[in-house]
């Protein structure tokens, strides 16, 4: 890292446990990347792997974190931080799998915002079937948002303050695999097997599947459902995106897509463009 231009330091390093582990411990950490716009530090890091396993490695981080990017600093106090990674014991160090895990986080920033989670895991790992592919699994409990993003989007406080819950579950095909040789990996395709949100009343849930062109268009289908359809437009009025003189159209066109109380809504992604049914909604996001 340091002859790629990265500053690295810290007070002390020590490694203890041979022979059967290599239990490291650097204190005072700090490390800056080479344009300066990103840098971390914390009081410790600690790296623990078996002598007999070293392809397999846990990293224990500190509740209290400090992370700049840019002009904006966080202060990062997480309970149970915890990593682990795994690669092949192969010349290439082909990755398998990666976890974190964290309890009670909250952070705060420069800026006079703050998030909070009660706790969250984020998983990677090889999909076996398929090549050059990996599952991805994110789930999130108990989300606050800034107060300003939460006024913004919640002024008639038809949601609660926090989000139980976020889930993703998917599978991201890249151009080439995660290994000691990767450089910038770009997305080929993405499967949806489940992403969820539990928001006050609301659930909203998505499935669906794209693929990725060079120039980073998606093209393929995700499906919107919820029971809680009325409640969202409500939410979308209240907020501007739907006029209110035209809630009640918009009502009575998700009314007649209705099937035993649930809304299913297909976005197709098609020629540079997002449409619901024949009808366009704006042009598709760039995902590269």
């Amino acid at each position: 890292a340091q002859e790629d231009g990265w500053d690295v330091t810290y007070a002390d390093l020590q490694t203890v446990g041979f022979p059967s582990r290599f239990d490291t411990t650097a204190r005072e950490f700090a490390l800056t990347s080479p344009d300066g716009q990103l840098s971390w530090a914390a009081p410790f890091l600690q790296v623990f792997a078996l002598s007999y396993l070293p392809n397999n490695v846990i990293a224990a981080f500190p509740p209290e974190q400090n992370l700049r990017i840019g002009d904006q600093t966080f202060d990062i106090d997480a309970a149970g931080l915890r990593a682990s990674a795994k690669v092949r014991p192969n010349t290439n160090l082909s990755f398998q799998n990666a976890t974190v895990e964290m309890g009670a986080t909250t952070i705060a920033s420069d800026l006079g915002w703050n998030i909070g989670i009660q706790n969250a895991i984020f998983a990677v790992r090889e999909a076996t079937d398929l090549a050059v592919a990996y599952d991805v699994f994110l789930d999130v409990n108990q989300l606050v948002l800034p107060a300003k993003i939460i006024a913004e989007i919640n002024p008639d406080n038809l949601l609660t303050n926090s989000i139980q819950q976020v889930v993703l579950d998917a599978v991201v095909t890249l151009d080439q695999p995660l290994d000691r040789h990767v450089q910038d990996p770009l997305p080929q395709a993405i499967t949806l097997r489940r992403a969820s949100l539990v928001w006050g009343n609301v659930v909203l849930v998505a499935d669906g599947s794209l693929e990725i062109g060079d120039d980073g268009i998606p093209e393929g289908r995700i499906t919107l459902k919820t029971d809680q359809w009325r409640e969202i437009i409500d939410l979308l009025v209240s907020i501007g995106t739907i006029q209110r003189r035209t809630a009640f159209t918009i009502t009575t066109m998700a009314n007649s897509m209705v099937q035993d109380g649930r809304l299913e809504l297909p976005i197709s992604f098609q020629d540079g463009f997002m449409s619901v049914g024949p009808i366009p909604i704006g042009p598709a996001p760039r995902l590269r």
